[in-house]
């Protein structure tokens, strides 16, 4: 399913040069939960980036159902992030001033389903972490866990075949963090689970697989991949339409302004004095040419 073959990373400056991954070589099954450890700034979230199509490698290859990206293009690179992956953030990157149920329905706005399909999927996502009853109360309503499994609803609502979790538990107390790690453990019966952790006790507590990373170099595998080993039996997916429709943005938009009333107000209101102001101006210089 997903393989780095010789994978390098390298960031340039003005005047140097930053070597991140220094040839990666791993290979995933189809249904593991993988746990990636390594001190900050060893190259663990640079490739975790990578294999999320978030971060492009330098040199290398990186292999998705047996076909190179050497040659994908943006609108591949969409199509893979948007139908083959699902993202968990530390941080839980959920929009404020969005419901529960709007903010998992967002995954699934670009992907060219139905209103009625999305709203059925983004409510049987939730039921699966344990919210369906949180669907419509607001992000700041609800506890840290429950705003990462609102995350983790988010990921898995468009049925991908990958999660990519980046230090899902870091802002969480051990309690929550050991109930949002089996929630991963059970989705990575059926799918690929890769998470960054710097928390190396509960990645051997539920990880099926644990990769060390130190200066951009693997390591340490505790459960490699054997030559003639079966991996699994995914086919390359079908991708369909990655757009957003015209009248779906002007309402998202529209949303977003009515949320924010006051800034918006004012924000209008400084610019029409900005524009009177020039306006005002420039009809001065056209009338007194010499005092400019």
């Amino acid at each position: 399913m997903l393989e780095l073959k010789n994978i390098t990373k390298v960031y340039e400056t003005y005047d140097d040069k930053v070597e991140a991954l220094k040839g990666i070589d791993l290979k995933f099954r189809d249904s593991e939960f993988v746990s990636i450890l390594g001190q900050s700034g060893c190259g663990k979230t640079t490739l975790l980036n990578i294999m999320g199509g978030l971060d492009r490698y330098t040199t290398g290859d990186l292999i998705i159902n047996g076909k190179s990206t050497k040659d994908f293009k943006d609108r591949d690179w969409d199509a893979y992030r948007n139908y083959s992956v699902g993202f968990i953030f530390q941080n839980y990157n959920l929009i404020g001033h969005q419901s529960v149920l709007s903010n998992v329905e967002l995954a699934l706005t670009i992907s060219g389903v139905s209103k009625k399909e999305k709203r059925s999927r983004a409510i049987k996502a939730l039921e699966e972490v344990g919210l369906k009853d949180q669907i419509h109360k607001k992000p700041n309503q609800l506890s840290g866990g429950q705003m990462q499994r609102v995350a983790i609803a988010r990921a898995l609502v468009n049925d991908p075949d990958i999660i990519l979790a980046d230090e899902p538990t870091g802002a969480l107390d051990t309690k929550t963090s050991e109930q949002v790690m089996e929630i991963l453990k059970k989705i990575s019966k059926n799918k690929l689970i890769i998470m960054v952790t710097h928390n190396p006790d509960l990645a051997e507590k539920y990880s099926s697989r644990i990769i060390k990373i130190l200066d951009g170099k693997i390591t340490e595998d505790s459960n490699p991949i054997q030559e003639g080993e079966k991996i699994g039996t995914s086919q390359e997916k079908k991708y369909g339409r990655t757009s957003m429709k015209f009248f779906t943005a002007f309402r998202l938009s529209l949303n977003n302004l009515m949320t924010k009333k006051t800034r918006t107000i004012l924000t209008s209101f400084a610019g029409s004095i900005g524009i009177i102001r020039n306006s005002s101006n420039f009809s001065n210089f056209n009338r007194n040419p010499e005092l400019y």
